[in-house]
């Protein structure tokens, strides 16, 4: 499988025009449909349904092939940034983040890195817990942050800190007059929280502590990420359980309070590959380990 072909398949299958597709590649008509012909019988399969006077559509196969299509040309479009990046004989550090920790802590941790090292490169992805973990064991990313507590199957766990839960509140809601919240007053409260398989952890952190202040959270609602969830929360249908590093996004409508319970906590943990040691990656880890730092004293 040629890289060139698999990209002209992809144009042809996003634009579903031979036409429109030849255009956005910069090439004429006829030579894409050749190259496009040639890479079906190279698989052995049609991958377009033609026709006279009507646009292409994607056969099964050509389903298939267009998300994982997708996959090998952003991945081959890394490999190449990468590549690139070593000229300078400096090693790229590609660092997964769960979305509470890349908008809460890399905006502090990231300027500093790249200032130490101007002529390295630093990739940021944010990636759901689970998916972060097999990213790091199969060295998709050098070093990942999550809600990890304690070692897993090839991997390195250190636990950076236990980061209180804050609560988030439509504004106008009762509690937001108080300045520190008890856990026991959510009892009676309709909850939106992200969904338990992205990020177990997280998700068993912010249950735990509720059952420990005697009570289970009614979790009818389901937030994609932190923006969802203070959505759902500024039109008043719900609160939640945050880490405190998510209260640095603000949104109108929604307020945020301490929580009076001590044991209200959710682990912050770097994670790497078992076994290994890159100097990159212990200057990154000793960059999280002084803005957590600063931050706990500030």
């Amino acid at each position: 499988m040629e890289s060139r072909e698999l990209r002209h398949f992809v144009a042809v299958a996003e634009e579903l025009s031979f036409t429109r597709a030849a255009a956005r590649l910069g090439m004429a008509q006829p030579p894409l449909s050749q190259s496009v012909a040639r890479f079906e019988r190279r698989l052995g399969t049609q991958l377009f349904v033609r026709g006279a006077r009507r646009a292409p559509t994607l056969t099964p196969a050509g389903r298939v092939l267009l998300r994982e299509g997708r996959r090998i040309i952003e991945a081959l479009d890394e490999a190449e940034h990468l590549v690139r990046s070593l000229e300078h004989d400096v090693e790229p550090l590609r660092v997964g983040c769960i979305p509470s920790v890349m908008s809460g802590i890399m905006p502090r941790v990231v300027p500093q890195f790249q200032a130490e090292r101007p002529r390295g490169g630093i990739y940021l992805y944010e990636i759901e817990e689970q998916q972060l973990l097999d990213d790091v064991r199969a060295g998709v990313v050098d070093v990942g942050l999550c809600r990890l507590r304690e070692e897993e199957q090839g991997l390195e766990v250190e636990v950076l800190e236990f980061e209180p839960l804050v609560c988030a509140l439509p504004q106008d809601h009762p509690l937001a007059a108080l300045d520190v919240v008890p856990l026991a007053e959510l009892a009676n409260e309709e909850f939106v929280i992200f969904r338990r398989d992205d990020a177990p952890r997280a998700y068993d952190a912010i249950v735990a502590a509720c059952h420990l202040a005697g009570f289970s959270p009614r979790t009818s609602l389901r937030g994609v990420h932190d923006l969802s969830e203070l959505s759902i929360i500024a039109c008043g249908l719900a609160v939640t359980l945050m880490p405190r590093c998510s209260t640095v996004v603000s949104m109108a409508g929604v307020v945020y309070r301490p929580l009076a319970e001590e044991f209200a906590v959710t682990p912050l943990a770097l994670v790497r590959s078992a076994g290994t040691r890159s100097p990159v990656v212990e200057e990154f880890a000793g960059l999280v380990r002084e803005a957590l730092e600063v931050g706990r004293v500030s």
